[in-house]
């Protein structure tokens, strides 16, 4: 086809979408607390990607009835169709689920993109905007005594030298059981007082408050200095986010729930968050996530893509982090015991003095123990 540039004409060759690569399968990885997805071509090129693993019994059933029939045979070059063709196409059974479902497909796609280009997931998303990350140490349980609370954090700092660490408050949302400020306010202290001054301290709520609890708590709390209070109310609570980033004078830390890009910018354009959280292996995926991350820039809020897994999902929030400016505070760094996934790693992640190092490989720069998954996971093709 000829076009013309104003001085002579110029031959630009057009390529038909599909005809280079070919999605042939898409493998699912499943127990307790995991969810993989590996995606496979007709070019034996293949990439892995993981959704939130809250039910991967009904993850795998979306897969495979749902996603999986609209993708096989599409180019995986082919990003934001494919998303059109599982999301917009199924709109009446949106939600969550399916976020979470397509997010791990999403994922996949970027890890296998970039090994077949030979490329970094960061090169693709924008490029390397920094390649360490500060990290803060996340405790995830509500079970301890404050005694051992404080003591687990305290190792931490000491085995990862971070300068932040973020402990539970309340009994999580959904639990029905009453709130106790006093007991809060104790925890806390014993945390406060376990890291020294030097060190920052963040809370996560998990939806635990009313929005006067959540108020009554910071009051309590406010002379242990509070680096950011997350996600205090019911995470779709707008009204309460907006009162509440206009009252309380702490940053307010929220998003790890959405999923949807009008959720996100009526989070953010109404100044209901001072950081945001979107996750990327429950919000649709990195695609996804960078939006979210372009609306904080717009509206000069920081961008924190939550993830806890220290696995697929992991490798690709890093990914993001690296290649995006607005991800400019810390990262969370689970730091429970638990290896359900760093045991299909065949190298770890690296932390250094308080940091973590971007993976370097092709794709998302980590390789999984293929065959200690098939031994020892469900697969559902």
């Amino acid at each position: 086809m000829a076009a013309s540039c104003g001085l002579w004409p110029v031959r630009v060759h057009i390529t038909e979408g599909g005809k280079n690569l070919k999605i042939t399968d898409i493998i699912c990885y499943k127990t307790d607390g995991l969810f993989y997805v590996k995606v496979e071509t007709d070019e034996g090129v293949s990439g892995f990607g993981e959704s939130s693993p809250m039910r991967p019994d009904v993850l795998a059933q979306i897969m495979t009835t749902v996603v999986k029939p609209q993708v096989i045979g599409m180019d995986p070059f082919d990003g934001e169709l494919i998303e059109e063709r599982v999301m917009r196409k199924n709109y009446k059974i949106s939600g969550q689920m399916l976020a979470s479902t397509f997010s791990g497909l999403e994922i996949a796609l970027w890890d296998l993109k970039g090994r077949y280009l030979k490329q970094r997931v960061y090169n693709l998303l924008g490029g390397l905007y920094r390649n360490r990350i500060p990290l803060y140490a996340s405790s995830m349980s509500r079970d301890l005594t404050h005694e051992e609370e404080a003591d687990k954090v305290r190792d931490a700092i000491s085995r990862l030298g971070v300068k932040a660490v973020k402990i539970k408050v309340g009994p999580r949302y959904g639990t029905g059981l009453p709130v106790d400020l006093a007991d809060d306010e104790k925890k806390v202290k014993a945390a406060r007082e376990a890291i020294g001054p030097d060190c920052r301290l963040m809370i996560d709520g998990n939806s635990s408050y009313t929005y006067i609890q959540a108020v009554q708590l910071f009051e309590r709390i406010k002379q242990y200095d509070i680096h950011h209070f997350e996600e205090p109310c019911p995470y779709f609570d707008i009204e309460t986010y907006v009162k509440l980033a206009h009252t309380l004078p702490v940053p307010i830390h929220v998003g790890e729930q959405d999923w949807n890009l009008f959720t996100f910018r009526d989070f953010i354009s109404r100044g209901a968050c001072h950081l945001y959280a979107a996750d990327p292996v429950k919000c649709g995926g990195l695609s996804s996530a960078k939006r979210a991350a372009a609306l904080c820039r717009a509206f000069g809020i920081h961008y924190v893509p939550h993830n806890t897994t220290r696995g697929v999902g992991f490798a690709a929030a890093l990914h993001l982090a690296a290649s995006s400016p607005e991800c400019s505070s810390y990262y969370e760094y689970n730091i429970e015991k638990s290896t359900t996934r760093e045991r299909y790693l065949k190298e770890p992640f690296r932390v250094e003095n308080g940091y973590i190092v971007v993976p370097e490989g092709h794709g998302l720069g980590i390789e999984l123990d293929e065959e200690k998954m098939e031994a020892t996971l469900d697969v559902v093709r």
